[in-house]
């Protein structure tokens, strides 16, 4: 038995040996080249506008989420998911995401759940906190005059269902008492 044991290490010993490493091989004589970067933010979507409010703030919507990496001089800093919103009415916004939150958290006295219309089964939707809001001609963006402080995304988890809608606040995050709800915007996808 521990001759067997031998004869076949000594075997696959010797098929090691006689494998060739794939920088000898001929058809690797060109140096190995990098692939450029990753795209920044993943492909976007579009939207169609399915309110009235969407149609005046935006018109048709387009969505791209990317993933921002920390300054080299913050070790422990995390990667940041990015939201940007480009409107077809010329109105763009650039913002960091800041949390999650239940549909029941409360703006003006009122839940997420209500102001977006979401349904009953939803358990969270996601906070963004505004970093850039570039309004369009006319000087409306997400809260009209006001600037967007924050902005609520939420899309369905059921398959095939193309809805997507967001609602920004002025004056606070969604719970915080300063918080004041703008027109929740509502999309079909494109």
């Amino acid at each position: 038995m521990l001759q067997r044991f031998a004869l076949a290490a000594l075997v696959l010993a010797a098929a090691a040996c006689n494998q060739q490493s794939p920088s000898n091989s001929p058809s690797t004589t060109q140096t190995t080249q990098l692939d450029s970067p990753a795209p920044e933010a993943e492909p976007t979507r579009v939207f169609t506008p399915n309110n009235d409010a969407a149609r005046t703030a935006t018109g048709q919507l387009t969505v791209a989420t990317a993933t921002q990496l920390p300054d080299a001089s913050q070790p422990d800093a995390d990667a940041v998911e990015v939201l940007s919103l480009h409107g077809a009415n010329g109105l763009a916004v650039e913002a960091p995401i800041a949390s999650n939150v239940s549909p029941a958290t409360q703006v003006a006295g009122q839940t997420l759940r209500a102001l977006m219309s979401l349904p009953v089964e939803e358990s969270q939707v996601l906070v963004y906190r505004v970093a850039t809001e570039t309004k369009p001609t006319g000087g409306q963006g997400l809260c009209g005059a006001n600037a967007t402080a924050f902005v609520v995304v939420w899309e369905p988890s059921s398959p095939g269902d193309a809805s997507y809608k967001i609602m920004g606040t002025y004056g606070g995050a969604p719970g915080a008492a300063a918080a004041h709800a703008c027109p929740m915007l509502e999309y079909r996808r494109s």
